[in-house]
Order: structure tokens, then sequence, then C-alpha cells
């Protein structure tokens, strides 16, 4: 089924904040139609901070391509969904509120064995009645689980998304910056958060979300 051509409803007001345990669905967006739906569980919903739990075995929403298609795709306007599993990892994604960047801290499962940070740029959260939707600005930094070293990744395809007019010219050098001020921070100022973050676990009650049928409406 086509979904960037499907409209989206808006029939409910949003929350002005969720509960920890609460699910959410967690969208990403290409050119204003849904590129995929994730099901998370809420860590905290703050004024200083929002961060998700994506447990392993959650089913999810995504674009029927691969790896080295999906760039193709998403310029194109025009995909097919379908469900995937959330295999291999633990994920615990936190922003701060109107930050154009998301840092997510990652683990292997199911020992959880941590494998170290990745930050995210991406559109700043907007909060919706299911959850929060954002773009995904194609570019990251690879952050060392000792907190050691950082390094740019998929810098190949940010030029990729910038020839097929996903992104212009001016947003990738701020996408390049801002990728290259949170990895510095990171490991400099803000490792004890980080390494708090990876301290986490999430509680043994909790349940695996599943994707809500109306995950399509705004």
């Amino acid at each position: 089924m086509d979904r960037r051509r499907r409209p989206l409803t808006s029939p409910n007001t949003c929350p002005s904040r969720w509960s920890p345990g609460d699910h959410v669905v967690y969208r990403q967006l290409w050119s204003g139609g849904v590129w995929a739906a994730i099901p998370a569980t809420i860590v905290e919903d703050s004024s200083d901070l929002v961060s998700l739990y994506i447990a392993p075995g959650t089913k999810f929403s995504g674009p029927i391509c691969t790896r080295e298609e999906h760039l193709h795709v998403a310029a194109s306007g025009a995909w097919k969904l379908k469900l995937y599993e959330w295999a291999g990892q633990h994920h615990l994604w936190a922003t701060v509120p109107g930050e154009a960047c998301s840092i997510w801290t990652i683990w292997s499962a199911p020992d959880w064995t941590h494998l170290g940070w990745k930050v995210n740029p991406e559109t700043p959260l907007k909060r919706t009645p299911l959850g929060f939707d954002t773009t995904d600005h194609v570019l990251d930094a690879v952050i060392d689980a000792n907190l050691s070293s950082w390094q740019l990744k998929d810098e190949d395809e940010l030029a990729v998304a910038i020839e097929l007019g996903l992104l212009t010219v001016s947003q990738g050098e701020r996408i390049n910056r801002e990728a290259r001020r949170v990895a510095g921070e990171c490991v400099s100022s803000r490792r004890r958060q980080l390494q708090a973050w990876a301290a986490w676990r999430p509680p043994a009650s909790w349940k695996l979300p599943v994707l809500q049928p109306d995950w399509e409406a705004a």
C-alpha cells in the first residue's frame, strides 16, 4: 500500500506530557509522508529531555527497499511500507526538546553489552497525539563505548540526499556542524550524562509496545 499518498488526519489533541512506561509511536517522515513508524516506551518526557526505549522484538512499519535504495525511494515521493521486527539491539533515544539531534545509547541484545552512542541529526521532535514525529538527517556521528573518540558516518549518503534534493547544501553544512558539535560535547562536557544513560535498564514490568492501529493519524 502506498502510504505516501494517503492523507494524514488529526483525530485527537496532543497530550502535554507522557508518563514513564507509556507507549507511543515515533514516526520518521519524508516530504510529509510516514517513512517509518516505531512503537516505543517513554523513559522521560520533561521540559529538559525526551527519552524513548526501543526494545528488541518490537514490530514496526518501514519502507520496502534496500539500504542502497532508500534515499532514491524517499526522493521519489511514493513508497510502500511493511512490518519488520526490531532485532539485535536495545536503543535509548534521548533528545533535548527543540534541539535538532538526538543521542542514541545502544546495547547488544540480549546480553546488554554496551556498544556506544550515536549522534543522530534530525528535525526537532514534533509532539503528536500518538507520540513524536521527526525527519532523520542522514548523517551520524558514532561515539566509542569508552568515550575516547568519535567519527562521522554516512557522509556519502548526506551528499546523495543533497544531490537528490532531499536536503539543501546549506542544510547539509548545518547538519555536519551540529553532528560535530554534539559529538565533541559528548566526549568532553557530557561524559557523565552519557555514562548514566549507558547504566540505564528498563523496569522488568515493562511490556513490549505494539503499533497502534491509528499510527498514520497526524
